[in-house]
């Protein structure tokens, strides 16, 4: 579910990181937001992000991370995300919430720490 219809912010290291592991330039899975900040593409068939490997446009088919390894932290910590006061919370779009523990401070910190990166 995270994975479709995504708007995942990437670091611009995290981008190159990409571009060398798939041998695609950014332009291929990534885009620019008004801010200057890298999101994650969506294939327009599926509606599902670019290196999710699925053929279906159901928000929950199986799907596989094709670049799991190399993922960006933003994939790596969802479904932890920062709230309006900038404290980790579990994202409630969720559907999985109930399989993860309650964010902790670190986690924060490391969202945080993304985040100035960005």
């Amino acid at each position: 579910m995270c994975c479709r219809e995504t708007v995942m912010p990437i670091t611009a290291t995290e981008a190159s990181r990409l571009s060398r592991r798939t041998g695609l330039s950014e332009e291929q899975f990534c885009s620019r937001d008004e801010s200057g900040i890298r999101r994650l593409l969506n294939n327009q068939e599926t509606k599902a992000c670019v290196f999710l490997a699925t053929s279906s446009d159901l928000p929950t088919a199986p799907g596989i991370c094709t670049v799991y390894d190399s993922r960006p932290l933003g994939c790596r910590t969802y479904p932890v995300i920062l709230d309006e006061s900038d404290i980790a919370i579990l994202d409630d779009l969720c559907p999985y919430t109930e399989d993860f523990d309650e964010p902790s401070e670190d986690d924060a910190h490391r969202l945080l720490n993304l985040e100035s990166k960005l």
